[in-house]
């Protein structure tokens, strides 16, 4: 067993004369740990190690105390196999704070380990991620002091319950951070606790949002001014490309568009998209054409979200002009015309729902419409040999542009 004595430490006196007494823990070379007591020099024997001035049993008893606490620590390291793998560090912590099982120091906090599970992920990925610490933040205080031996399902009930005022489903994604940190951390033997192995994340069925056929050809057709037209425009455009997704769109140039189509590989999935260009969309790029991207509105803008931010909150107020008892449209102080909203919770996502929704309304077969929307359909042994012809899903694309046009 290691060997642990009292010494009083000369080096460096304190301003009114008296020095530190330390606890010396044979480690290869010395760990020397406070106990917070000092004194005078003249009152410390080398030889016993004891104090001998004023108070002596007091500070002795507690000089005592404390030898024999970290002699039952080092006890209990060595009998669980950890002494000789842990660093002088973290044998230092270990010996100063009791209160802990495991060493933090050189172990990866939580935030590390979040950062960690980031390495090659999806921009939407990363940003969930990003918003999943602020709350982490605003619940325990500073996430990088947090270390999976803490991480309980209580703590991550409590966790859960700190999120009240969020919706179910983005409490739900804010604890797979977590819980897809944990899995790094068990993977990579950082850990052998594991909270969620019973743990249940609480989720719900996503509401599809779908905007009503007659509403989307008042849109489609509806004589917008200023910004308005153009998110308006982008709106069309992701439901004439079949729901696109905005992360994608916005990194997408000239190069995407090969033989009249637009191929990309999906940033969330990985699945390669080829989507046949349709007339209406092919009018919409045209008209928008950047420079250094495929739509201008990200040359000037390359924050996906900040734009669908925006985009968003225009969808939401655009509509049929609000009129007066005289039939003449009625303006804000600033000019702009006031707008009755087509759907207050009308957002960049509802295209691709209402895509999926007027294809099913057509009676286009559900694996067509799961196909051309990348999702997987039928028996996963089986899915790996189904191969759809694009034409399949070329025809159901034409199918619903000409329904949403009333053609």
């Amino acid at each position: 067993m290691a060997k642990s004595t009292l010494r009083l430490d000369t080096r460096r006196p304190l301003k009114d004369g008296t020095y530190p007494i330390q606890i010396v823990v044979g480690h290869g070379t010395n760990i020397y740990l406070s106990t917070g007591i000092y004194v005078n020099a003249n009152d410390w024997d080398a030889v016993t190690k004891r104090h001998i001035g004023k108070g002596a049993k007091r500070i002795n008893d507690t000089l005592t105390t404390l030898l024999t606490t970290v002699g039952n620590r080092i006890l209990e390291l060595m009998e669980a196999g950890q002494w000789r793998k842990l660093t002088r560090p973290q044998i230092k912590e270990l010996l100063t704070n009791l209160d802990l099982e495991k060493p933090t120091i050189g172990v990866p906090s939580l935030y590390d380990l979040i950062q960690s599970t980031l390495v090659g992920r999806a921009t939407n990925t990363k940003y969930i991620a990003k918003t999943a610490i602020i709350r982490l933040n605003k619940f325990c205080g500073d996430c990088t002091k947090i270390y999976c031996e803490q991480i309980t399902p209580v703590w991550i009930d409590d966790f859960y319950t700190s999120m009240a005022d969020l919706a179910i489903n983005t409490r739900a994604a804010y604890i797979k951070v977590v819980r897809r940190a944990v899995n790094y951390a068990l993977d990579h033997d950082i850990t052998t606790n594991n909270p969620f192995r019973h743990y249940r994340v609480k989720t719900e069925e996503t509401r599809m949002r779908v905007l009503p056929i007659e509403k989307m050809r008042i849109l489609q057709s509806l004589k917008t001014k200023y910004h308005y037209t153009e998110y308006r425009d982008m709106f069309m455009l992701s439901l004439y490309l079949i729901g696109v997704n905005m992360a994608d769109l916005s990194v997408m140039t000239a190069d995407n568009v090969v033989n009249g189509r637009l191929e990309y590989r999906r940033a969330k999935t990985g699945k390669l998209y080829s989507i046949k260009i349709e007339p209406e969309a092919a009018a919409i790029l045209e008209k928008y054409k950047g420079k250094k991207h495929l739509l201008s509105c990200f040359d000037r803008c390359s924050n996906a979200k900040a734009y669908q931010g925006t985009l968003d909150n225009a969808l939401a107020r655009i509509g049929v002009p609000m009129l007066d008892k005289d039939g003449k449209e009625i303006t804000a102080r600033n000019g702009q015309r006031k707008m009755i909203p087509l759907d207050k919770k009308l957002t960049w996502y509802w295209a691709r729902y209402s895509w999926a929704t007027y294809a099913a309304e057509l009676d286009i077969p559900k694996d067509t419409i799961s196909e051309a929307l990348g999702h997987s359909h039928g028996a996963k042994v089986t899915g790996i040999y189904i191969k759809y012809n694009r034409d399949k899903v070329d025809a159901a694309n034409r199918k619903v542009i000409d329904y949403v046009l009333g053609k």
